[in-house]
């Protein structure tokens, strides 16, 4: 038997970010009471010219903090965008920017050679080359023959 336990305001209060951005909004809170949040990087995966090209954007990352590893048939880019400390001595500070940790799992085929990826950052944008095998290259095109 399942038992119910009423909720309160306070509980809706904290429900609602959860449900509406798909997460827990109130990830981690930090101790200046700003929020730490876990997200993904919007990632764009195309195959050209016998590679699997992967953009990442990742403005305001800093190159050593970005990793890319390879784990079974996965490409993993995970890292962190850190928060600028100001001082002011007047007035306030408000802020809009997003700080925190993400991470991507990418599925990659079967065979591929890890020690040839290739990946830069260049205006916040990653590009992770991944050379695909060769039996991976060549899918050669059916001809379709008029009846």
């Amino acid at each position: 038997m399942t038992s119910l336990t009423p909720r309160g305001a306070f509980d809706e209060m904290l429900a609602w970010p959860r449900s509406f951005f798909g997460r827990d909004f109130l990830g981690r809170l930090r101790p200046d009471g700003g929020i730490e949040l876990e997200w993904n990087p919007r990632c764009d995966v195309v195959e050209r010219d016998g590679a699997l090209m992967v953009h990442a954007e990742l403005p305001g990352v800093d190159r050593r903090d970005i990793e890319v590893t390879v784990s079974g048939d996965e490409l993993i880019v995970r890292g962190e965008k850190r928060e600028e400390k100001k001082e002011e001595k007047k007035g306030h500070t408000y802020s809009e920017r997003f700080f925190g940790s993400f991470e991507r799992r990418l599925s990659i085929p079967e065979g591929v050679d890890t020690s040839k990826i290739e990946a830069t950052l260049k205006d916040g944008v990653l590009e992770v080359r991944v050379p695909l095998p060769e039996a991976q290259k060549a899918e050669p095109e059916v001809e379709i023959k008029a009846a």
